[in-house]
Parts: structure tokens; sequence; C-alpha cells
């Protein structure tokens, strides 16, 4: 690897959608702009079958290394292997790949404080305590609240050299007794520059979902019924755009909800799930609201690329997003249940409770019947996004903070 520095993901059930997500973006930007020699650690499929077409969006190549599964391992069987009935086996294949392979990672960059790497950073560190590994949590506050703070935990949060969190920083830090930093996950536009900020006028009457559609979490039916109750209250420009794959489970809800509504007929668009960066990028610059009524959410990068391309968020009352909805100088402030409940229009967007559909109508419809509104966010939400949500200035504050040796809180 020459006089470079080596950036070593270990993500033991990495999949090809997570290469343009931050798990995957963090280590190739780390080497296209910091210096660092990237290498991707996963476990390679029982079948021996390994595709990663999302590398074509990579200008530099990147290494792959691929653990042994002491176990039948395959992607689309994550949850019922590494996260079930192998987690120790997954514990042990991590330790052995760092005990034959640490004299050679300068950063062990780890995604989400799972148990099956508690062993592999102990490990880690008794062979190079002088490297550092870094701790992405991808946390929501249900994960946060459930897990207790035990001994052999606490061990492992303080053998990571730096710990960055997308959101609740500092209710972390108290929780958990070490420091966190703010990292949010931002937006990486792959080499394709942004030909220019997003003028308002560009804009068309459009609200714009983007994601798993009809998974649980996603709330998709209540975004729908929404919409539905919307309807006679909005200008009839308007209409809704499902962009992403809808779930086989979900597809009977939506088909029996079109037809037995054919005021939807051309109100509701559907465009699949969309591989081609630069169509997406076209979807969120026509898009005047960009919506997303998770009930739980680590930290959705679809809300950075809104913000990026100046939407106004129309979100659900979660850590993460209401943070991206409120300006940065405010992000690190603990709320009370009382204040957010009075506090429902933000900065970028407005809040509703997750999981209730009569908010988020009326969300909906006065974010529609207000375009001034609409035109202001258009604007200031995207110099927000400039500033505080680019992937490339992340990383950079993430290698900095590595370079000197901070575990501190950081502002961003």
């Amino acid at each position: 690897m020459g006089d470079r520095k080596s950036f070593y993901l270990l993500a033991p059930c990495l999949t090809d959608e997570l290469l343009t997500k931050d798990v995957g973006i963090i280590p190739y930007i780390m080497q296209k702009h910091y210096g660092y020699k990237a290498v991707y650690v996963t476990y390679k499929p029982s079948d021996g079958l390994v595709a990663w077409p999302s590398l074509s969006l990579y200008e530099e190549e990147v290494d792959f290394d691929y653990l042994e599964p002491a176990f039948h391992y395959h992607p689309d069987q994550a949850v019922e292997t590494i996260f079930g009935a192998n987690v120790h086996d997954c514990s042990n294949d991590l330790v052995q790949y760092i005990e034959d392979h640490a004299a050679e990672i300068d950063v062990l960059f780890l995604f989400g404080f799972y148990p099956f790497y508690y062993a592999a950073v102990d490990r880690f560190k008794k062979l190079r305590p002088s490297s550092k590994a870094y701790l992405k949590l991808d946390a929501n506050i249900h994960w946060i609240n459930r897990t207790p703070v035990s001994d052999y935990f606490a061990h492992f949060l303080q053998q990571c050299d730096l710990i960055s969190s997308e959101s609740m920083v500092e209710y972390i830090r108290q929780k958990w007794s070490v420091p966190i930093s703010y990292i949010p996950n931002g937006y990486y536009s792959f080499g394709k520059e942004i030909e220019s900020s997003v003028t308002f006028e560009q804009k068309d009457d459009l609200i714009l979902t983007v994601g798993r559609l009809g998974n649980p979490a996603k709330a998709t039916d209540q975004l729908l019924e929404a919409f539905k109750q919307a309807i006679p209250y909005i200008p009839a420009s308007w209409k809704l755009v499902l962009a992403g794959k809808v779930e086989e489970s979900f597809r009977p809800q939506l088909n029996d909800l079109l037809q037995a509504h054919p005021e939807l007929e051309g109100r509701i668009i559907q465009t699949g799930f969309v591989r081609d960066k630069q169509q997406l990028q076209a979807l969120y610059r026509r898009a005047k609201i960009f919506a997303l009524p998770s009930f739980y959410e680590a930290s959705a990068h679809v809300v950075s690329e809104a913000k990026t391309f100046g939407c106004y968020l129309l979100v659900s009352d979660i850590e993460s997003s209401r943070e991206a909805a409120t300006r940065h100088e405010r992000r690190f402030d603990l709320l009370d249940d009382e204040y957010k409940k009075e506090h429902r229009d933000l900065d970028y967007g407005s809040v509703h409770a997750a999981s209730d559909p009569i908010e988020l109508t009326q969300r909906l419809i006065e974010a529609c019947l207000n375009q001034e509104r609409l035109k202001q966010v258009c604007h200031s939400t995207q110099e927000d996004a400039r500033e505080h949500f680019d992937w490339v200035k992340l990383c950079g504050e993430i290698n900095l903070l590595l370079a000197n040796n901070a575990k501190g809180y950081v502002s961003g």
C-alpha cells in the first residue's frame, strides 16, 4: 500500500446497495480525497457469487477482502444468520481476520454497535494500540434506549478512538458517558457535478418520497392516506411521486387503493426503483416537497439528498429528521416532548407525530397551500446542505478527528 495509510471497513453483511450509502461512501471518499487506501472487508456469499454493480459509480478502484464464514451465509439471510443464530461465529470470524491482518490496518471502520464487533476491536487494540478504531453508530432512539451499558459494552466504547452519531449526540453522550462527535449522513454525487443551485421556478407541484415503499417502518400507507385525504383541499396540480421498489407484501394494498379511488388516477406516479443517480437527481430537482413519514430511522440519506436539491421536508418527528429540518445551531439541543408538540414548523420543513396520519394530512395541506414558504425553504435548505451535509467536507472532519486523536464532541 506504499506510504498511504489504510482505511478498513469491517462490515460482515455488506451489500451492493450499501456502497452508495454512508457505509460504503466514507471509505471511498477517505481514499479519493484524503490519501487513504480503502479496503472493504465482508463475507463472501456461501454460493461464491460476488457482484458489485454500484462500483461502476466509483472513479477509483477500491480493494475488497473476504471473510471466511464459519457458517452458511448469504446476503439475503443476514438477519437470520449474522444477527440471529451466528453472532458468536461471526465474532470469531472477525477476531480471526484481525489476527491475520492487524498489521495492515491503520484505521478500522465499524458501522453500528453490533455485539459481533466487541471482541474484534479488543483484539485489534491489543495488536495495534496506536492504530485507530472508528465507530459510526447508525443509531436511532429505540436502539440506544434498549442497549444495556454492560461492562463489556462500555469497554468496547472506550476502545473506540472516535465515535460519531448522525443525531442525538448530546443525549447519547450523557447516556453512555463517552465523547460523541456529530457527523450527519450527507450527500455525494459520485463525480457528477451538481449543475447549480436549484431555483424554485424549476420545481413543480410534486410531493416526492424515495425508499422501500411499503416497508412497515416507512409508513408509506399513511402517506398515501394523507394524500388521499388532502386532495379536496389542495390544487389539482399537486401529485405524489413514489420512487422506489414496492414491497411485494404491500402491492395488493396499493392496487386496492388506486382501484377504490379513481380520483387518484394521474395524481400518484410510480417510478419503480431508480438506479440512475442523475434520474433520481432530476426527481429531487422537480419536487417542492419531500415526504418521509417513517416510524423510525437511524438517519435516512434520502433526507440529505432532498435538502441538497431544495426540497421542503415533510417528515415524522423522529430525532434525525427533526434535526435535519432544524438550523445547524439548534441541532444539539435536548428537547422535551412538550416543546416538540408546540414546535411543528421548523427552519427547513415541518414535522408530524409518527403514526399520526391526521396530523400528517394537516401538515401536507399547509405546505401545499403555502408556496412562499416552499420558495423560502428551497433556498435556505440548499445553503444548509452545502455547508453541513457535503460528504467530502464531513469526511474531512473525520480525517481531522482521527489525525488529532480527538474523541470529543464537535458541532460539525
